[in-house]
């Protein structure tokens, strides 16, 4: 079941246009870099809610894919924000100019910071 909700999710990017609708990220999946080690594939849903899969993780989730209203996502101009967990982990990123690329920061509710970057799936 894993493995066709990742093909699922892949799938989206190669059918979904390179450009982002409108002004927001809607509907697009992203490659998550955290300091250069954890990375996952996130696709943001409509409704600010987000899918992720992780592909790599240092906590021992990898493969592992969560969907849940705990995890939100909002859109600001220029400014893009994740919530996961209720609040228990806010990430701020910056998207460029192209709305393709993103970096920023994770701060989890320890005071754990991750710098991040995030590329559009095409």
């Amino acid at each position: 079941m894993k493995k066709l909700l990742v093909i699922f999710i892949l799938s989206l990017s190669i059918f979904l246009p390179s450009v982002v609708f409108g002004k927001d990220i809607s509907g697009t999946a992203w490659l998550v870099i955290a300091d250069n080690v954890d990375k996952k594939v996130i696709l943001f849903e409509k409704d600010g809610t987000l899918i992720y899969l992780n592909i790599v993780s240092t906590s021992g989730n990898q493969g592992k894919i969560y969907s849940d209203s705990s995890d939100t996502w909002k859109m600001d101009g220029d400014l893009v924000t994740i919530s996961y967990t209720g609040g228990y982990k806010l990430v701020s990123l910056t998207i460029n100019k192209r709305r393709d690329r993103m970096s920023g920061t994770a701060v989890n509710k320890a005071g754990n910071v991750q710098k991040i970057v995030a590329t559009q799936i095409k």
